[in-house]
């Protein structure tokens, strides 16, 4: 039987910063503790709970079957005391030294996470900030356990009882294409739409593509040439060559300004798109994502639609 005064708080907090890290330096660097502390840390572990727990592979500490099953349940105690017991002592963001964990698109990042360095940076100088990417079905999971504080951006997939919401805006699409494309010389219209060659965005945290919806309305089918993983590449792609891509209007516009493309309202209707950010009902009045909700929604006032 498991000797719970041989478990402390500490080595539950190794535990779970190796799932993220798979790595000792790095786990030592994220708690401030030194490299042996956090072997014999582990060591400790691997007595208490009777499994190795990880095992090292091409340099990477990779976790035993035991280990995995582990992993919610030590999340969710850690989540607990944090919201339950620790936050009740209220949060100052001037002396906090923890991670705040937004999930965000790669859009998103373009959009969100320069705007809250720079708000970290100047209210909460000690903490940090981790985003991260990833399909809603592990998302939700993350939230529910405390390990992704926050989500911003279309979410249509975390629209449950057991999330609360707050819409920040909402953003349309646009189409672009090189400056100087002979076949837009005269502006888009749907019949240049569909003669064009195509460049889309294929990815698996993605599960509803607008245009996509928009597109099944029409007895049309576009000519896509080429597929890539992530949406800040395109602009690139599209100044390059001569294919057209549907993209976010915020991505659209911040591209211009770094690329020789051309902006172009679609010939057909795609809905907006409301960028909300969501969190777990179990943290909504926990200090510190109530603060982090806060920032968020201070860097999007005034911005109804983009």
């Amino acid at each position: 039987m498991l000797d719970l005064r041989r478990l402390d708080l500490n080595l539950l907090r190794v535990l779970d910063a190796l799932f993220e890290e798979g790595n000792i330096t790095r786990v030592g660097q994220r708690l401030q503790m030194s490299q042996p502390t956090v072997s014999s840390a582990l060591g400790k572990l691997r007595v208490v709970l009777g499994d190795e727990l990880f095992l090292r592979s091409n340099g990477v500490m990779r976790p035993t079957d035991r280990a995995l099953r582990l992993r919610a349940p030590v999340a969710a105690v850690l989540a607990s005391i944090r919201t339950d017991i620790l936050g009740e002592a209220g949060f100052d963001p001037e002396t906090d030294q923890g991670l705040f964990t937004v999930s965000l698109s790669d859009v998103g990042e373009l959009e969100f996470a320069p705007g809250l360095v720079e708000r970290l940076t100047a209210r909460a100088p000690a903490a940090a900030l981790r985003t991260i990417l990833c399909d809603p079905h592990r998302l939700a999971d993350a939230m529910e356990a405390g390990d992704v504080d926050l989500a911003v951006g279309y979410l249509p997939d975390l629209n449950t009882a057991v999330f609360k919401q707050q819409v920040l805006f909402q953003h349309g699409y646009v189409c672009i294409a090189r400056q100087g494309h002979p076949a837009f010389a005269e502006g888009l219209t749907l019949e240049g739409y569909f003669n064009a060659q195509h460049v889309t965005v294929s990815q698996e945290t993605r599960f509803h593509d607008l245009t996509e919806v928009a597109l099944g309305q029409i007895p049309r089918r576009r000519q896509v040439t080429l597929t890539v993983s992530h949406y800040v590449n395109v602009a690139h792609i599209v100044s390059r060559t001569d294919l057209l891509a549907t993209i976010p209007r915020p991505l659209a516009k911040r591209s211009a300004e770094a690329y020789p493309i051309a902006l172009f309202e679609p010939p057909f209707d795609i809905p907006a798109v409301e960028i909300k950010q969501v969190w777990h009902r179990r943290f909504d009045a926990s200090p510190r994502v109530v603060w982090l909700r806060n920032l968020v929604a201070e860097m999007s006032q005034n911005k109804p639609s983009l």
